[in-house]
């Protein structure tokens, strides 16, 4: 999956070399006091990498859904987006341990957990260059909801009659703890993207988006017999990086 993204974003910088000396501007520009202004000043966009981490991605990998709309100000875009984040390609109880034995069978502790966060973010962006590509930096102040889940459950395993360890389809598991905490969220995060105009109206933005979080406790539920769960409490999360493939329209 990493290849297939350094890929994309080494063949639009190829393509920007190449058409950027004799393809048409698909900017239009009003010259002002040295400032450029587009003539296409309002961009709305989707995200479609999780398109990617759907189809192609490996098991329990974050997901990232987003629209975005900028204005554009000469060198600079004002932005704002809703995001929407979770697990892709879940695998239920994927982890577990062995928390007991004997010569006719075995118990494992089967785990499972889960997340989803939404979130407002508002901010800007410089832009660098022109022609049929140019890239940009940027940054936004983050405000959102996020709500994690988690729970465990055990299942005996009983030995065959050629010694192998199988589960007795007869014995429903036993859910034995769960939790559930909701937080609200506050944060930045630092863009670093490359926008590939398609033609007047349509350009792909490859970026890469660090963020830094604060997760303020809000509630919390608790079924736990065995104390496997922390109390909930306040934690700060930053995260290297969401890469966002993003659909633009411009008009």
């Amino acid at each position: 999956m990493k290849m297939f993204f350094k890929y994309i974003t080494v063949l639009g910088l190829c393509l920007f070399y190449l058409k950027a000396t004799n393809a048409q501007d698909s900017l239009f520009f009003d010259e002002s006091d040295s400032v450029f202004f587009e003539d296409r000043r309002n961009y709305l966009g989707v995200n479609l990498s999780p398109l990617f981490t759907s189809s192609f991605g490996r098991e329990n990998q974050n997901a990232k859904m987003s629209i975005v709309y900028k204005r554009n100000k000469g060198y600079r875009n004002i932005r704002f987006s809703a995001n929407y984040m979770t697990l892709a390609n879940k695998t239920s109880f994927y982890a577990f341990r062995t928390i007991g034995s004997s010569d006719s069978s075995i118990t494992n502790r089967y785990y499972e957990s889960d997340y989803k966060t939404g979130d407002i973010r508002i901010g800007f962006e410089e832009i660098k260059g022109g022609g049929a590509g140019r890239f940009h930096i940027g940054a936004d102040i983050i405000l959102g909801y996020a709500q994690f889940y988690s729970e465990y459950r055990q299942n005996e395993l009983l030995v065959d009659s050629i010694g192998v360890y199988r589960l007795d389809n007869d014995v429903e598991p036993i859910y034995t703890g769960s939790h559930s905490s909701d937080y609200f969220i506050t944060g930045i995060d630092v863009s670093f993207g490359f926008d590939w105009f398609l033609d007047d109206v349509f350009m792909i933005t490859l970026q890469l988006t660090p963020q830094f979080n604060y997760y303020l406790a809000i509630s919390e539920k608790l079924a736990d017999q065995y104390k496997q769960y922390n109390p909930i409490e306040n934690f700060v999360d930053f995260d290297l990086g969401y890469f966002d493939v993003m659909l633009v329209y411009k008009f």
